[in-house]
């Protein structure tokens, strides 16, 4: 079985990756409020993926176009 992805990225749109960058914020949201009923290891694992959530959706949105007025 080949694991390997295929080397083009496909075209997006800004209001693509403005989906892209809100689908992100909902879901380092979705694992803060998980986080509150579970044990401290998982707890940790949790935050670690929120974090990485919220730093892909701030480089999303460094990239962005400015909105047209």
């Amino acid at each position: 079985m080949d694991d390997e992805l295929p080397c083009a990225s496909p075209e997006c749109t800004a209001d693509d990756w403005r989906r892209i960058r809100d689908a992100l914020l909902y879901m380092g949201r979705d694992l803060h409020q998980r986080s509150y009923v579970v044990d401290a290891q998982r707890r940790e694992l949790l935050w670690a993926e929120m974090d990485a959530c919220l730093l892909l959706a701030q480089q999303i949105e460094a990239s962005l176009p400015a909105a047209e007025a």
